[in-house]
Parts: C-alpha cells; sequence; structure tokens
C-alpha cells in the first residue's frame, strides 16, 4: 500500500496529485458534513452531493501540493459548469486512497521501469519447485 496515501489521476486534462492527510479530511468532513467511509458509501450508492464530489476533489488538490488559490482555479476550470457525474469516481479514488491506500510501485522496479516484479510472483504457490541446481 502506499504510504502516502495518494494518487494521481487525470483531472481537467492533465494527470494531477490527489491527497488527503488528517488536516485535508477534517475540512473534507466539516464541508460534506460526514466522514470519509459515509463519503465512499454516498459515491458508491449514488447518494451523492455535488459538494461531497467537488470538495473531495479540491480538497485532495490541495493535500496534493496545490495552493488554496491554484487548486480553486482548477475546479473553476474543470469541474464548475461541467456535468457532474463523471467526477464521481475520481472523488471516490481520492477518498478511498486516503483511508484504504493504494498500490505501491512495483517491487523490483528502477527508476527506468527496469527490474524484477517480485509482486507477480507468489512464492506461496504450490508449484512444482526449480530445477535449476542450488548454488554452491
Amino acid at each position: 500500500m502506499s504510504r502516502a496515501a495518494e494518487v494521481t489521476l487525470a483531472f481537467g486534462g492533465e494527470e494531477r496529485l490527489f491527497r488527503l492527510p488528517i488536516g485535508r479530511i477534517r475540512a473534507l468532513q466539516e464541508k460534506t458534513d460526514c466522514g470519509p467511509m459515509e463519503l465512499i458509501q454516498r459515491f458508491t450508492t449514488g447518494r451523492w452531493r455535488v459538494d461531497d464530489v467537488r470538495e473531495t476533489i479540491l480538497q485532495g488538490l490541495i493535500g496534493g501540493g496545490l495552493s488554496t488559490h491554484e487548486a480553486t482555479q482548477v475546479i473553476l476550470g474543470h469541474f464548475d459548469d461541467t456535468p457532474i457525474f463523471p467526477h464521481v469516481t475520481i472523488a471516490q479514488a481520492i477518498v478511498a486512497s486516503a483511508v484504504i491506500g493504494v498500490e505501491d510501485e512495483a517491487l523490483g522496479e528502477s527508476a527506468a521501469g527496469v527490474g524484477t516484479n517480485s509482486r507477480s510472483r507468489d512464492t506461496s504457490s504450490a508449484s512444482a519447485p526449480s530445477t535449476e541446481p542450488e548454488p554452491s
């Protein structure tokens, strides 16, 4: 799981970093009058409110490193006056990354993306042992 509880998602025509540290979660709770698990439930059941979606994205942008002014400008340009429904899955992913976490970079990956991915090998499987001789 991601130790930073952050997620990068496409929003407003580019990839953006979203993060909800405790301070941003508290601000979101105040704006939506509910906790993060209730927000996830609202997004999942379709019982969300406009500010559930808008404030989640706004707080996620601020937590991801944008100033309040910059984040507000992004929201004004890419959320307000646009259809809301396409943004619901983004908001849900932002809250879920804060509560549940997201997958880390694959183990063994180098900066260039070369290396072994130990997640792809299940060492606990009951497959036959390797026929390669043990190194001496």
